[in-house]
């Protein structure tokens, strides 16, 4: 079995995220971070840009439903029997 290598780019993707929007928003990239926050701090501008964080899953989802629909479905199935 190999090693799972998936935390080290994981790593490097919040590091990315967070070195290049802390100077611009404060790198709120954690959802339930964000709405408690939003909810403790309660002023209109703490909302403005929240709805990404519901809006964006939901256009992922659907975007790769659709992926799967079109493209993972029209592949042939072949069995390693």
């Amino acid at each position: 079995m190999g090693e799972d290598k998936a935390p080290l780019p994981i790593g490097f993707a919040v590091f990315s995220v967070h070195l290049t929007t802390i100077p611009i928003t404060g790198t709120g990239i954690n959802p339930a971070r964000s709405l408690g926050a939003a909810i403790a701090f309660n002023r209109d501008h703490a909302w403005d840009d929240h709805w990404i964080f519901w809006v964006g899953p939901f256009i992922g989802a659907a975007l790769a439903a659709l992926y799967h629909q079109i493209v993972v479905r029209a592949l042939p199935f072949t069995s390693r029997a």
